[in-house]
This record gives structure tokens, sequence and C-alpha cells, in this order.
């Protein structure tokens, strides 16, 4: 049947992700890049996933967000299967910040709320909460970020209204981080997934969005693929595959 599962509105409320023996190969005929993958992650744990090149990272994501279905075992959300919904209903509940994000021609506003859906307030204060804007800015004040003094033109450069470009070219790799970072922060996801999120932005800057995901997503589940080790040693467990299969799935210390 095709007929889908619909899960509930507040679906899910913990957060919880079962990897149940999951094979998944891009193709019919082609090596399995997951090879019985057998983990769970309990709600609003933090986990970071590391691993050499090639080793399955970013296929975890790709089998929860349903982009390859997988070849088989099953990857479940709070107890439900994720093949037996919706992709609408399965992708408006996770959010991402990928390596390389994606922003549309339009202004910071319909990137953050595109359904037109929130108040200014809630959206200036994502922007704030992202590391984006200080107060100082929303309020018309001239300080900037490492408190010198900035031009005023460049004040607003992050005010709801400021235009974006296609794909954002007016804006750097480290910008459409941060500002994937306040989409996140918008949505209220209870599972945000960073693939190497933070790999284009300086230490000092790495570290603001680590102490952000950590006091703003702390009722999150978070998958973090790592760029650096330093990203995940405060996390949870640490995942650590190797050709597809779990290596070592512990505490960091």
């Amino acid at each position: 049947s095709d007929i889908k599962l619909i899960p509930g509105k507040e679906w899910p409320t913990a957060g919880s992700i079962q990897f149940n023996h999951v094979y998944l190969s891009y193709r019919p005929g082609l090596p399995y890049v997951l090879k019985d993958l057998d983990i769970f992650v309990k709600p609003s744990e933090k986990i970071g996933i590391c691993g050499r090149t090639g080793a399955g990272k970013s296929t975890i994501m790709t089998a929860l967000y349903r982009l390859s279905e997988i070849s088989s075992g099953t990857v479940s959300i709070d107890g439900i299967n994720i093949s037996e919904i919706g992709l609408f209903e399965l992708r408006s509940k996770l959010s991402i910040i990928p390596q390389d994000p994606v922003l549309f021609k339009g202004t910071i506003r319909t990137n953050l709320d595109p359904f037109n859906e929130l108040s200014d307030d809630k959206l200036n204060d994502a922007l704030r909460r992202s590391g984006l804007i200080e107060n100082s800015n929303v309020e018309g004040g001239t300080e900037g970020t490492n408190g010198d003094e900035i031009e005023k033109g460049n004040t607003n450069k992050f005010n709801l209204d400021s235009l974006v470009e296609d794909e954002g070219d007016n804006f750097s790799l480290g910008e459409r981080q941060l500002i994937a970072l306040a989409r996140a922060l918008v949505r209220d996801s209870k599972i945000l997934i960073m693939d190497e999120a933070t790999s284009s932005v300086d230490y000092e800057t790495d570290f603001k969005i680590q102490e952000t995901i950590k006091n703003e997503f702390s009722h999150c589940t978070i998958l973090c693929i790592a760029h650096r080790l330093k990203t995940i040693l405060n996390y949870d467990r640490i995942l650590v595959l190797d050709k597809g299969e779990v290596s070592e799935f512990d505490t960091p210390i």
C-alpha cells in the first residue's frame, strides 16, 4: 500500500534514534557503505561521529533523511520506522547544518522563515543567539562583535531585510553556516544534524557555535560529523566508523 503512517504533530517528542542492523549501498551491486550499523542514540544525547574519508559518516545522514533508501535493517525515531512515514513528515522534523549550506535568493527573513509564520522578534532572537548580531546591532549601535568601531553601513549586514543573492554568494561560507545555525534555532527541532558544520570557521567562531549549541540545543538529540576532534570532545559519546562499520562507540574519556 502507498498509504504512509502519519505520526502525531508533536512527533518526535523525545528524539531517540535507533539504527537496527542497517546496510546501505548507493546502488544495487555496489559495495555497502554502511554495514550492519546497530546503534541506539538516547533522547537529547550529543553524539560526535568521526572516521576516515569514506568511512560512512555522511551516509548516516543520507539514511536518516532517506536520500537513499537502506538495503536492509530499520531506522527508527522515537520507535517509529522512518520508512513508513512520508518524506515531508520526516524531513520537516529534522534540522541540518550542512558543510555547504544552501541559501535561497531573497532576504535573510525568507531564508529563516519561508512561510512567514514567525514574528520578527523570534527571528531576530535566532540571529542573536547564533552570534550573527549583537544586541547593540538590533538597536542600531555601532559596536562590532570584537568591540571595535565599524562602519554604520555594515552594522546591519545581518538584519532580516538584508538581501541574499543566489546561493548566498554575497556571504562567506562561514557566514552561511551561521545563518543555517539560526535557521535550525528557528525550527526548534528535536533532532539536529551537523555535517562538518564548523569546518569553514576559525577556532574562535567554532567555540562560539559550540557554546550556542550547548546552551540552545540542550533538549535536542545531536549527531555531529566532526571536522576537528576538539569540536566533539565535550559530546556524550563518540561514534568511530571504519569502512561502514562501528569501530568504537563510547564516551570520549
